[in-house]
C-alpha cells in the first residue's frame, strides 16, 4: 500500500510542476509580451524550467510535432545567412 501512495504523490508533484511552469510562462509574458510571442520561445522558456518538450508543447498550446517542424524550419532561416559560400580561387 506504501508503493500506491508513492506513486500518488509523484504523479501529484508532476501537475504541481507543470502547473507552477504555466503560471511562469504567463507571467513572463505579462511583463515582456514581445520576447513570447513565438511557439518556440514558449517552449524553450518552459523547457528551461524542466519541463519535458512534450509537456512544454503542450502548455504552449501547441503539439510536439509542430514544435519539431517549426524547429526544423528555424533552423533553416539560420543556416541560410544571405551570404555566399567561398570558393577557392585556381
Amino acid at each position: 500500500m506504501a508503493k500506491d501512495e508513492g506513486i500518488g504523490e509523484t504523479s501529484w508533484l508532476s501537475i504541481i510542476g507543470k502547473s507552477l511552469a504555466f503560471l511562469c510562462l504567463d507571467r513572463a509574458r505579462e511583463r515582456d509580451p514581445e520576447k513570447f510571442g513565438d511557439v518556440l520561445n514558449k517552449v524553450d522558456f518552459l523547457r528551461g524550467l524542466g519541463l519535458a518538450e512534450k509537456d512544454a508543447a503542450e502548455a504552449a498550446g501547441t503539439s510536439i510535432q509542430s514544435v519539431r517542424v517549426l524547429r526544423r524550419h528555424h533552423g533553416r532561416k539560420r543556416a541560410k545567412s544571405g551570404k555566399a559560400k567561398k570558393t577557392s580561387r585556381r
